[in-house]
């Protein structure tokens, strides 16, 4: 019995010497597979303003939600992980930019048109559907398999949605439904 107990310390140990030590990638950021990673699953590209922004702390434990040890044996884990970092690396980002130049909101969109619809996002949905969770899916998942109807976005703002009611003027539902359909 002792030593199981002996050897199940041991391996616990040497797992945790393995899982400390980052991967030749993450020293220096992400790489190409992350980026292609971060694509497919949420729709994000290198130039996404979180990703170009990230600090070389975030970038690291990003890399190793989204190629470590844990990863590869727990793929499930992998989105639901990779997705809390990009919800935390995103809040962060935005926060230390809106400090550094004193303003409200983060520059996320910058085609114009799509502003009045991430604003309403922003405010009323992006903390479940930026990057989704294991109950809403994200944005990018919503519009992946074709755009969104807005009569449909309406009815589920005020009944078919966890978060129901959400009362919205028939325009501000066009320009969500515009926000969230240029995701895709």
């Amino acid at each position: 019995m002792r030593s199981v107990i002996l050897r199940s310390a041991g391996s616990l140990m040497l797992l945790a010497v393995i899982l400390a030590i980052p991967g030749p990638a993450s020293a220096a950021g992400l790489t190409d597979a992350d980026y292609r990673y971060l694509k497919t699953e949420f729709g994000l590209a290198k130039d996404n303003f979180a990703l170009r922004n990230i600090s070389a702390t975030d970038a690291a434990k990003l890399h190793d939600a989204i190629s470590g040890i844990l990863a590869k044996e727990f793929p499930q884990g992998r989105i639901y992980d990779t997705a809390d970092l990009l919800f935390d690396v995103e809040m962060r980002t935005c926060e230390a930019w809106q400090l550094a130049h004193a303003v409200t909101s983060c520059p996320l969109v910058t085609d114009e048109r799509l502003k009045p619809g991430w604003e309403i996002a922003e405010r009323n949905c992006i903390a479940c559907h930026l990057t989704g969770t294991t109950d809403a899916p994200s944005f990018f998942k919503l519009v992946k398999p074709g755009p969104i109807d807005e009569n449909r976005l309406a009815a589920a703002l005020r009944g078919g949605h966890p978060m129901s009611p959400i009362t919205l003027a028939p325009q501000q539902v066009q320009d969500l439904a515009r926000y969230i359909n240029s995701l895709r």
